[in-house]
């Protein structure tokens, strides 16, 4: 048979084209991309975090030398205890606040009874920070003479309601030296 000719089952590429497993993967490649880029956005955005702006109260309990007793069960701060400052995860002022009516607590608290329970409430605070930082106006130190610096505290405890924060002090034993 002269006149057979041998035929070939392959498709012959056109000089220059990208066989077809290459243009696969080149595409596979840029929707990776496209997905990493979309997933990075997303998450410095993050879309899912509550930024809805809350009062913030932030509580806690001064010595006898920190406050004046009202005469009726009530206490407020003195002035130079009275001054806070809430600053952010990045250590920016969010909202400066003064201390607000406290109670004297009662023998049921240990070792603080007799001072004075108060609150400090901050408004219009963003919502969604990985921390919070309370800072004083009144200058604090440890026993070994450091100053202490900005309280790390979270938005679950700057959301408590003041019967919450209270409870916590229950029964309150000072630390034995």
């Amino acid at each position: 048979m002269p006149n057979e000719h041998l035929v070939s089952l392959t498709k012959a590429s056109a000089s220059g084209s990208t066989p077809r497993s290459k243009r696969r993967a080149a595409i596979g490649l840029a929707a990776f991309a496209s997905v990493a880029v979309v997933g990075m956005a997303l998450f410095a955005w993050e879309p899912w975090v509550d930024r809805t702006p809350f009062t913030a109260r932030d509580y806690g309990v001064l010595g006898t030398a920190m406050f004046v007793d009202d005469g009726d069960g009530s206490c407020h701060a003195k002035v130079a205890a009275a001054r806070e400052k809430l600053l952010g995860e990045d250590k920016r002022v969010l909202a400066t606040g003064s201390s607000q009516d406290g109670e004297i607590l009662s023998s049921e608290y240990g070792d603080l009874a007799g001072n004075c329970f108060v609150h400090t409430e901050f408004t219009g605070i963003p919502a969604g920070e990985d921390a919070y930082f309370v800072v004083s106006g009144e200058q604090l130190y440890t026993t070994d003479g450091k100053e202490l610096g900005p309280v790390e505290t979270t938005e679950a405890s700057l959301r408590q309601s003041m019967a919450e924060a209270k409870e916590q002090w229950l029964n309150f034993k000072e630390p034995v030296d």
